[in-house]
């Protein structure tokens, strides 16, 4: 079961545009930080900044695959943790910017 400090620390995570950008589209799919800098538009120190934080706090992992390093939402870990999550990246579907990122992550990947 998920303790409210656990819960506070999630919440704190998702409270910058970049992160909540970049739930958006790993909820969808694991991506490179390339694909990612690609995709937000944004330099690799700034979004590799953002993904350390969402590692911290449990919300992304990383796997190298190669020479490339994948990032992607942790799922299972905990059923509250999950939900939580899930939620939250579950209900930025409909604010323009997050649909418009999903547009550009195709975009992204069909050149790649």
């Amino acid at each position: 079961m998920m303790k409210i400090k656990r819960a506070r620390q999630i919440l704190k995570a998702f409270s910058d545009d970049t992160r909540l950008r970049i739930v958006n589209l790993l909820n969808r799919r694991s991506l490179t930080v390339t694909e990612i800098c690609q995709t937000l538009k944004k330099n690799q120190s700034i979004v590799s900044k953002h993904l350390a934080k969402l590692r911290l706090t449990g919300i992304v992992r990383d796997i190298r695959k190669g020479a490339n390093v994948h990032y992607y939402l942790i799922r299972g870990k905990d059923k509250a943790h999950d939900k939580l999550v899930r939620s939250i990246a579950g209900s930025l579907l409909v604010l323009k910017t997050f649909k418009q990122d999903l547009e550009m992550m195709r975009k992204v990947k069909k050149k790649g």
